[in-house]
């Protein structure tokens, strides 16, 4: 972070005294920790901070696109980006913003289909459970999960809400089973 609140943000004495001490690379949120994930990420911090060391410095606040990736990239100089909120429900940024370091004007990946999105959260869903293996628990913790990885696919408000209620990964399955029915229907229409 880039301290604890406006009184003490000081990030590159912060850096500093992290790379005397033996870091040979640093992630700086530029944030303070009072303003948690409220307002901007300010970059211009990130860029003082790169420009203040001689380690590797790898930005984070406000990527939630993989074109926010190289725009960070070029605004500060890091040597590369931290992605957190921005990769919830959506694992694809990464492949994307590979895509575009590597010289794409655009993602030669295109936002994936809304079918695409269910058989990544049911994957990720399955996953969790087989690391708890308690269904219950799983379908609960989960439930923000698919409200992520539902954003912005058609009906939304009313498949989410559906989500929201469930119990245990199977009634998700049958969910999203009847949502990729109805969704075809749609299509074929």
């Amino acid at each position: 972070r880039s301290g604890w609140d406006e009184s003490q943000r000081d990030p590159v004495t912060i850096a500093r005294r992290c790379r005397d001490a033996g870091a040979q690379a640093l992630t700086l949120h530029a944030r303070t920790r009072t303003q948690m994930f409220s307002g901007t990420a300010d970059w211009d911090e990130i860029a003082r901070v790169v420009d203040a060391l001689d380690i590797p410095v790898i930005g984070n606040g406000d990527v939630t696109t993989s074109k926010h990736i190289v725009a960070m990239r070029d605004h500060t100089g890091c040597a590369g980006a931290m992605i957190a909120r921005g990769s919830f429900g959506n694992p694809w940024i990464f492949a994307q913003g590979r895509e575009l370091l590597d010289g794409a004007g655009e993602p030669k990946r295109a936002d994936p289909a809304p079918e695409e999105r269910l058989d990544a959260a049911l994957a990720h869903a399955r996953l969790a459970l087989r690391l708890q293996g308690d269904t219950r628990k799983t379908a609960l913790e989960f439930r923000k999960h698919f409200g992520w990885y539902t954003k912005g696919v058609p009906g939304a408000a009313q498949l989410r809400e559906r989500l929201f209620q469930i119990e245990s990964m199977q009634q998700a399955e049958q969910i999203c089973s009847a949502y990729r029915v109805d969704l075809a229907a749609e299509q074929a229409a």
